[in-house]
């Protein structure tokens, strides 16, 4: 004779209730919105938490990578980083290890993405409780041209993991 479950009874109803949909489905949460020079403004339709036992990258994408409407800003930051207003200058250690923009660009008849890093940027940041807001971030680089790359927005991300 199988086992019942004391609350179902019926071992079917569940086996029915360990294979259907999950109630919980964690996922992050986040927005973030750029201006740039010379290019339209960015609004993120899909944003990547990820972190290791040294670092953070923060990724937001517009559009699907493979189309040349594709974008996408990432910010890679020391794993330790608190609230603050940090500087970053490309090459310097700091908490603010990196930070780059990606755009599908046409260079001698051949259309490629580009990835454009940052020179200098500063990130204002807050982090409470696993949620990573920055009131403002700015980036100046060149891009694939070597004209000036300009661009200042805000983001919030919380990822699956943060415990309130």
């Amino acid at each position: 004779m199988p086992l019942h479950h004391p609350a179902y009874q019926n071992p079917d109803a569940l086996w029915r209730n360990v294979t259907g949909p999950s109630a919980f489905n964690p996922r992050t949460r986040s927005e973030l919105k750029a201006e740039l020079l010379d290019r339209s403004p960015f609004a993120a339709q899909e944003m990547t938490f990820a972190s290791s036992h040294k670092k953070i990258i923060v990724t937001a994408e517009f559009d699907e990578f493979g189309s040349k409407a594709y974008r996408a800003i990432a910010l890679t930051l020391d794993i330790n980083i608190q609230s603050g207003i940090y500087l970053f200058k490309q090459g310097e250690p700091g908490p603010v290890q990196g930070m780059s923009y990606i755009e599908y660009v046409e260079v001698d008849g051949r259309e490629m993405y580009h990835l454009n890093q940052a020179n200098v940027g500063t990130l204002h940041l807050s982090v409470i409780e696993s949620c990573y807001s920055a009131r403002l971030f700015t980036f100046e680089g060149s891009d694939h041209k070597g004209e000036a790359l300009e661009m200042c927005g805000d983001f919030t991300i919380t990822p699956p993991h943060a415990s309130f």
